[in-house]
């Protein structure tokens, strides 16, 4: 008779509590998710204003009364642009409205009749059908109105609360910062404080540049569009200059509604505009990031798909946003945190390879 083998699974208490560690991150990302998203969203801001900061500390001006004083200004500057041109945007956005709803009457004309009478009557009848689909198009229309107003009185107020943290990480982000390092062993401080230095670094670079380049698109979008006449010229530079924060699909999402004005003009209009959106993109890509960026933010576009990919699905396009900033981080955690784990030459072929021009 063969015997009977048993094996017996002995998990100690601290692999225990290591899981149950990991439960609670995952449960506590899952509920606090967007107020960690803006927490991160601030520290950038704060790292990114943190120089001027220092400079206006040098010359005399307290640390506690600069770092607000900043943040009010960028409120100041931010909401100063949207007062003085929201009386020309609300005009073009309604004029892309009207012009939306006509090319889908135009569209709806040219549909032939066999696919008319397939369509629901609500769509293609007359009387009371008409007036019950007038009713059902209103209150759907109120309804996306109260849903779009809930948004913006949510980002209103993420934005408001993501100021507030950057005003208080300027002034007393560096004791925080050194409140969480004295967790950390002592003989392990040193290189967390190369690996900050590293990743303080590498978020600069990026809110500069992505700074520098969404209103450089939003001049050079301007002033191609307005001398072709495209409708909604200014609306359509604002869209694309908040649209090139989001990598990769950015410049998709950015020149649809502007191909969409510019057929309203005319079809060779509308391929100029096109072909300027790809064009622009291509020399941003290539030529005015790298100059921008520097050496800040040496990413491959494979590194900038996956990162983009994984923080839109984890955090949305506020995830997306951040997670090229994150993802800049990881040369120097390799070179300071991986060494042991990680053979020695894969760390200094990364290094080379990350230094290589692409081809």
């Amino acid at each position: 008779m063969a015997e009977i083998v048993k094996r017996q699974v002995d998990v100690s208490a601290a692999t225990f509590f290591r899981l149950l560690g990991v439960v609670v991150l995952v449960w506590i990302w899952l509920r606090l998710w967007q107020w960690i998203l803006i927490f991160v969203v601030a520290a950038f801001l704060a790292v990114a204003l943190d120089p001027l900061v220092a400079r206006l500390d040098g010359r005399g001006m307290r640390r506690r009364f600069a770092g607000p004083l900043l943040v009010v200004i960028l409120a100041l500057l931010i909401g100063g642009f949207f007062y003085f041109s929201s009386a020309a945007l609300k005009d073009q956005a309604g004029l892309l409205g009207d012009r939306i709803s006509e090319t889908r009457r135009q569209i709806s004309e040219q549909v032939p009749d066999a696919l008319k009478r397939l369509m629901p009557s609500s769509a293609t009848g007359s009387g009371s059908s008409q007036a019950q689909a007038g009713g059902q198009e209103s209150g759907e229309a109120t309804g996306y109105l109260l849903r779009l107003g809930r948004a913006l009185l949510g980002a209103l107020l993420s934005i408001a609360i993501a100021l507030v943290l950057t005003a208080y990480l300027l002034v007393d982000g560096r004791r925080t910062y050194e409140w969480f390092v004295a967790f950390a062993p002592p003989p392990k401080r040193q290189r967390i404080h190369q690996t900050a230095a590293e990743a303080r670094q590498a978020v600069f670079g990026y809110v500069r540049g992505n700074v520098a380049t969404s209103v450089l698109a939003s001049i050079v979008t301007f002033i191609v569009l307005a001398s072709l006449k495209v409708p909604a010229a200014l609306l359509l530079a604002v869209v694309a200059g908040i649209l090139n924060f989001i990598p990769v699909i950015g410049i998709v999402l950015s020149l649809v509604p502007a191909v969409l004005l510019a057929l309203t003009v005319s079809p060779a209009v509308a391929a100029t505009v096109a072909a300027f959106y790809l064009a622009y993109n291509a020399i941003e890509n290539y030529y005015i990031q790298p100059k921008v960026y520097g050496h800040e933010m040496q990413l491959s576009g494979l590194a900038v798909l996956a990162a983009f990919a994984a923080g839109a699905e984890l955090g949305g396009v506020m995830g997306a946003l951040i997670a090229l900033p994150i993802a800049a981080m990881y040369p120097p955690i390799e070179s300071l945190w991986l060494k042991g784990p990680l053979d020695p030459a894969a760390v200094d072929d990364h290094r080379r390879i990350e230094r290589t021009e692409e081809h």
